[in-house]
Formats: C-alpha cells, structure tokens, sequence
C-alpha cells in the first residue's frame, strides 16, 4: 500500500515517466544515511536500530555497555494556546513518530479556533539562551522551524546553527496562520531568502508562503506549483515541497517535491473535516523525524504525507472548540492501540505506508536481482517488502520488515 500516488517530472519537459522509472527514481535515495546523495547537506550518522517500534541507536562507551539514544528534533517555533499548531502540534508529533523532541520558543500567542488574539515576542537574548542551552548539550539531529516573528529572531537562528551545525535543518517558512492570521511580516522575508534558505535542507512553504516568498507571484495551477518550486530552490535549499492543500482547483490534497533535479507530484484524497489547524506544522516536524531516524528526503517528505492524511481521517469528527477550524489528533496510533489491545483485530492496510510485493519472475523480467529489489524497496521506504521464492518444489513468502527481520512462510 503506498502512501499517496507519485509521479517523477523532468524540469525540462515535465512530461510524466513510466511507471518503471518512477520505481526507480523514486527509490534512488536511500532511508539508511550511508546512501544519502551527493548534494545532500545532510551529515551521515550511525545507522538507527528500531526497538519495539521507537527508533534508536545504540553506541558504545569505553566500558563497552551499551546506550540507546532516540532520534532528536529540536523545534524552533512559537507557542499555540490552542495546542493545534506551534511547538504543542511539533512535540505531538515527535512523540506520535518515535523521536525525541526539544524546545526553543520564539513567541506564544493567545489563539483558538476563532483566530489568533494576541502574540508575545520572546526576546532575542533569550532565545539564543534557550537555543545555547540545548545545542551545547543535547546531540540534535534535525532542526525544524516554525514561526520566527522578527528579523533578530531570523539572525540569531542562523548563528546559532553555524556555532552548532546539526545534520539537517527543515524551514517551514510560517507566516500566516490556516485561519487566515499574520503571524510575521514582510520584513521576516529578507531573513528567509539571505539566512534560513542557503542553509535549510527542505523548505514547506504552503501556497500564500510560497507567493511571498516569491514577492507577490499567485499560484493557482499545479504547473505554478511547479515553477515556484524552481524558483524557490533557486534561492538556496537542497529541497523543495510546496503544498497545494488550498489549491481550489484540485480534488485532491497535492503537493510539489523538487530535490534540484525531478518533480514530484504527491497526491493523496482530501478530507472533509473542519479539523485542519496545525496541518503545516504537523507534516514539517513528521518530515524532521523521518530525517532523524536516517530517512532519505523523499521518503520522509512521503512518510509525513501519508500521517497527516491518516490524523486527518481519525479525527475528522472530533468536535473541539467553536471557531470554524478545529484542531486534529497526533496520537491517533496510541489510541487506536490502546482501544485495540484487549481483542483481536483485522488486518488493517493503513498501519502500512509503504508495502511493496515482487516475485523472481517479474525481476528476471525486469533484468534485476532479488537483492536489487529488495534494496529498491528499502531505500523507497518499506515497511515491508514481499518475495516469492521457489525452492524445490516449495513456493517460501518472504517478509521483510523494517527492523530487518525475516519471517518464512510456506506458501
């Protein structure tokens, strides 16, 4: 089960590729950091070992024991009330992904699901204090940023990370809330283009984020999705996905990855809910954990995509203020487990995101090896790949999961 369909465009032509190439493209970057690309800022690590579902890493220290360290994002961004977008949604997610997640807030602001009705600056000393105290500390992995309300704030930011550089920095470039509210004003632009893009690994504008960045540009096409990813990558970051939630035109929720080379086009069915204040934040800081565990780009931008549909889906009925947009559930994977715990269930497809099937007939087919396949599919982000095999006279199911374990299965 994929987690939303995908195809591969040239920048030359944008003319689709077949859906071999896509396989191929797709899976050319590599979730293990080993096999990160060669443009990649991101800095390679020890591979990640996944423990009961919560990714780890375990070192050795001179007495040889053994530590596990969680994977760590840390959450530049401001405060919501609410608890539906800002640092309360980053930390829910971490937390929903398996990762461990620290703090710097820039500001908190009084909002609901009416609007926002006051911001509160956080000091510029102060957040370089709080950014000292965990960078000097903790081993961060990824940075991600959310709402940095001042120029200063911009600043500090960037010294900050060239005093302590982290494998990858993700920048969701808030400037207006889902409800329509200002949260940072065109003078935050000029920080954006000259600091925080030259260093960001992917940047998440949203269609309004993405015309300003641009000065003004109106996109209202997923061609102008396209182009403004260009123009965007121009300006610096490794990557680009600009996310088409609010494009009119469109029945689905499609959003635009462009790593400097290919298109990708990334579509999943829009929910109907009114839940859907803190979508932004959601899938930037799902992204930055994905990139924590060892993810590649792509897969993690997928991964993301595929939670933030599947949170939609849980908790487009909860009913949770009076405004027009409520919040959604992070934790939909805890909850439904607990519920689940006491009797059995079916299988269900949407624990998956990614299942990928193929069989030594279709390989020879195709000119490639059962361990080329396998690898394909790793790298594109399985979860799960399944083989059949004939041995003698017996037909083996192999799974592989992604704790790398095999399980075999007459068949």
């Amino acid at each position: 089960m994929f987690p939303c369909s995908c195809s591969v465009y040239s920048p030359m032509n944008c003319s689709p590729l077949s859906a071999t190439q896509v396989s191929l493209k797709g899976f050319g970057q590599s979730r293990v950091p080993g096999y990160l690309p060669e443009n990649s800022r991101i800095r390679q690590a020890p591979c990640f070992i996944s423990m009961q579902g919560v990714w780890g890493l375990t070192t050795r220290t001179s007495d040889e024991s053994s530590n596990l360290r969680i994977p760590h994002v840390l959450t530049v961004a401001g405060s919501d009330s609410g608890a539906g977008a800002g640092i309360q949604a980053d930390l829910k997610t971490c937390a929903a992904r398996g990762v461990y997640c620290s703090t710097v807030i820039t500001a908190v602001t009084a909002q609901n699901t009416v609007g926002v009705q006051g911001v509160d600056i956080v000091p510029e000393d102060f957040v370089t204090a709080q950014l000292k105290s965990v960078l000097s500390d903790m081993h961060v992995d990824v940075v991600k940023t959310g709402m940095l309300p001042s120029i200063g704030i911009v600043k500090v930011l960037h010294q900050s990370l060239k005093q302590f550089p982290v494998r990858a920095l993700v920048v969701d470039p808030v400037m207006v809330s889902t409800s329509g509210d200002v949260l940072a004003g065109p003078s935050i632009l000029a920080g954006f283009r000259e600091d925080l893009l030259p260093m960001a690994d992917i940047v998440t504008p949203n269609l309004k984020e993405a015309s300003a960045l641009l000065g003004g540009v109106q996109l209202e096409t997923v061609d102008d999705m396209r182009s403004a990813a260009k123009s965007i990558h121009d300006m610096g970051p490794r990557n680009v996905l600009v996310k088409g939630g609010d494009l009119a035109a469109s029945l689905d929720a499609i959003d635009i990855f462009f790593d400097g080379e290919n298109f990708y086009e990334l579509r999943s069915p829009r929910i109907r809910t009114r839940n859907t204040h803190g979508t932004g934040c959601t899938l930037a800081s799902c992204i930055a954990a994905e990139l924590a565990k060892g993810y590649s780009m792509l897969s993690a931008v997928k991964v993301a995509k595929r939670y933030v549909e599947a949170a939609l889906d849980y908790g487009k009925a909860i009913a949770i203020g009076n405004g027009l947009q409520g919040p959604f559930d992070h934790l939909l994977k805890f909850k439904s487990n607990a519920q689940n715990s006491c009797r059995r269930q079916a299988f269900n497809p949407g624990d998956l995101f990614l299942y990928a099937v193929t069989d030594s007939a279709m390989n020879k087919k195709w000119g490639r090896s059962i361990t080329g396949a396998v690898k394909a599919a790793i790298e594109g982000g399985a979860t799960i790949v399944q083989l059949r095999l004939v041995a003698t006279n017996v037909q083996l199911l192999l799974l592989f999961f992604s704790s790398r374990s095999v399980v075999l299965c007459p068949s």
